[in-house]
This record gives structure tokens, sequence and C-alpha cells, in this order.
């Protein structure tokens, strides 16, 4: 009798033991850094003030990528139908000022590269340059701001 009920309790372990494992990999999933360290790429195009697709060598054997990189923690203005025409200025200032800004600077990195998995086609990335962080410059000039800051906050005063 005693053996029996050990047999159910642990009928329930497996299961169990399979959430806790799905969990931990659903939670590890958004920290995946296939790309460590700091890396030298090349700007292929900038579709918008906060996403640049680069391209860059994955390793020794010469293999070259292009992602779309999203810069971390900052929100920029958007020009979309629901925004009104003080924020598509802004998003039309951010989009040009990012541009610029990557078109002057001599080296362009990007570190620590964050992805769901390494299929994606987009990562997470700080973009820095000889002229310093492409973020910092864009919150700087006052066309983006970090995530913190209240989504209703209106971009022009």
């Amino acid at each position: 009798m005693k053996n029996r009920k050990n047999v159910k309790t642990a009928g329930w372990c497996i299961p169990a033991g399979l959430l806790v494992c799905m969990l931990s990999a659903t939670a590890l999933a958004g920290t995946f850094v296939p790309y460590p360290g700091k890396r030298e790429v090349t700007v292929a195009r900038v579709e918008e003030p906060d996403l640049v697709f680069v391209t860059f060598n994955t390793d020794a054997t010469g293999f070259f990528r292009t992602l779309g990189i999203r810069l971390p923690h900052l929100v920029v203005a958007r020009d979309t139908p629901q925004s009104d025409a003080c924020e598509r200025e802004a998003a039309a200032r951010a989009l040009q000022f990012s541009r610029d800004f990557l078109a002057h600077a001599k080296k362009v990195y990007v570190q620590d590269m964050r992805m769901e998995n390494s299929a994606d086609e987009q990562a997470v990335s700080p973009i820095l340059t000889d002229q310093g962080s492409l973020s910092d410059a864009l919150v700087k000039e006052g066309l983006a701001r970090p995530d913190s800051v209240d989504p209703d906050t209106p971009w022009c005063k």
C-alpha cells in the first residue's frame, strides 16, 4: 500500500519538473547572446531611428551576416496614423539624425547582441561609435527617451 502512494506522488514530479525546465528555458530565451563582446559592424541601412541594419563578421571563418539591431530601453517618436503632427516631425528628425550620426562615424560597433535564438533576423544591442552611443545622442538631442518615461508624455511641449 505504501508503494502505491509513492508511485502516485512520483507521477506528479515528472510533469512538475518538465514545467520548471520549460519556464527556465523561456526566461533565458530573451537573454541569449550568440555574438558576445564588442564587434565592429558596417551599417547597411537605417530604417528607423532605433532600428539599424548592420553587417558583421560572425567569427574567424569569414562568414558575414546582416541583422537588424534595435536599440535597448529606448523610445523614439513614431510616424504613424495615430501620431500627431509634432510627433511625426520628431520622428522624421530622429531618423535623419540617426542616419547622419552613423554616416559620420569612423567606426561602428555593437555589443552583446541579445536574441531569442540565433536564427532571428533582429537583435537588441547598443550601437556604439567613435562619437559615442547612438542611444545617448538621440536622448541628448531630445529625439528619444528612456523606456522608463511615461508613454503618454507628449513629444512636443
